[in-house]
């Protein structure tokens, strides 16, 4: 055994794990090779602990100079990251750095001024900020990049902050990204940083934890406002996460619920002390649904969601995966309920063709109850037609009945009809 590996193993002490999970165990065994990383794994997986382990193991601790930059799309998932890795900074002594928005950006300033830190975690605006702004954080001597959350990352407008840190990164540093799903949006991106990577595909296997139960309610043109208020009076949840695209959306349903004590709202620029105040609260769990947007929920890393709502579906597919891994975390289980409508059956048909395994409901009197499968009215509509005219066109070709004969003819007519889909369907249900 190694260096590493027994170092690994008091790693695994410090957060009392028994063993690397599957994509911590992927990561870590390409980590040493000097290659660059693209791993997609679904939430809950491991994978901050799956950068973290390594880059801990590569620190040069008598180099008193930045050799690591981890980047992630809220000043939450960083303050986050910077937690989770505290007790490994500490076992090993590395200087370890915050930087983020809200922060006080004076004292970070005075810092560097009298040395950089050797890790360094932060959002990609104050990271660029200290770094090519004003020229304090060495970024151009780091080893290693991580781009953690690498779709959000992206598709939160950052792109041209990543692309100026990254542009001072000297060619032999080695780039990791991280990301629950991979769009074609960010595609470019990685062609353009990462040549000749290893790609590690953890949700190639598994699509969604299998604890995790995902209802579908149909809207039917219903008031949705109405409709989310007969669900949560359905529901009995320990916390509950409602997904909306927009921050007008979230301000819209909010208004609904703006006296239900309940019932709190985060969103990306919301007034900093406030934000952090409503975190803290979340965390205290003094709320039982919180409405928030992609970006803001993937900060939202806390024991006990049992419940993620999609009050909008997300754009894109990819997307909801990372929205409903937010629950059934630590091997509990967990429910998705998300609302649609007739224009979202494609959408539905893409989650199915991944493997997800879909349930249609309902509520009715104030319970969750099963509800006719997709298609399948349209199915049983489209069969009846058929077989109708069948037995028509049999009739005709039997000529049993005379339109010559008047009296009663209609009623003789119809008698004859259901009589022979009766024998159609007896027939396919033999041959069947």
């Amino acid at each position: 055994m190694n260096t590493n590996d027994n170092r690994l193993k008091e790693y695994l002490k410090l957060y009392n794990f028994t063993e690397l999970t599957e994509i911590q165990d992927a990561v870590y065994k390409e980590s040493f090779k000097g290659k660059n990383l693209v791993v997609k794994s679904v939430t809950g997986s491991g994978k901050t602990h799956a950068f973290l382990f390594p880059i801990f193991l590569s620190v040069n601790k008598d180099l008193n100079d930045l050799q690591v930059v981890i980047s992630s799309p809220t000043r939450e998932l960083a303050r986050q990251i910077y937690e989770m890795a505290k007790p490994l900074a500490v076992f090993e002594g590395i200087d370890m750095r915050l930087y983020v928005g809200g922060d006080d950006l004076n004292k970070s300033v005075e810092k560097l001024k009298k040395g950089n830190p050797q890790i360094a975690i932060g959002t990609p605006g104050r990271i660029n900020q200290l770094s090519n702004e004003m020229n304090l954080l060495n970024i151009h001597k780091a080893d290693i990049f991580v781009i953690d959350e690498a779709d959000m990352t992206l598709d939160s407008g950052f792109l041209p902050l990543v692309d100026q840190i990254l542009g001072k990164a000297k060619p032999q540093a080695n780039f990791e990204v991280f990301s629950a799903t991979i769009p074609e949006s960010i595609t470019p991106f990685l062609k353009k940083y990462l040549s000749n990577p290893v790609f590690i595909d953890q949700n190639a296997k598994e699509i969604t934890p299998i604890n995790i139960a995902h209802y579908f309610i149909k809207t039917k043109y219903r008031d949705k406002i109405q409709l989310l208020k007969e669900l949560m009076k359905a529901i009995n949840p320990y916390l509950a996460i409602i997904y909306c695209n927009k921050r007008e959306t979230i301000d819209y349903v909010y208004s609904f619920f703006k006296n239900d004590k309940k019932v709190a709202y985060i969103y990306g620029d919301m007034e900093p002390s406030k934000r952090k105040k409503t975190m803290k609260d979340i965390r205290d769990l003094k709320y039982t649904y919180i409405i928030s947007t992609d970006l803001t929920a993937r900060g939202l890393d806390i024991e006990g969601i049992s419940h993620i709502i999609n009050y909008e579906l997300p754009s894109d597919p990819e997307f909801y995966i990372h929205r409903t891994g937010r629950t059934g975390r630590m091997f509990r289980d967990g429910i998705a309920i998300s609302f649609y409508d007739y224009d979202d059956d494609a959408y539905i048909d893409k989650l199915e063709a991944k493997g997800l395994h879909t349930e249609y409901k309902d509520i009715k009197n104030g319970t969750i109850v099963d509800s006719t499968a997709r298609y399948e009215r349209e199915r049983k509509t489209f069969f009846a037609s058929k077989i109708n005219i069948e037995a028509k066109h049999s009739l005709k070709n039997k000529k049993t009945i005379s339109k010559s004969v008047k009296p009663g003819y209609k009623k003789k007519y119809n008698a004859e009809l259901n009589k022979e889909k009766k024998l159609i369907l007896k027939k396919r249900t033999k041959h069947e």
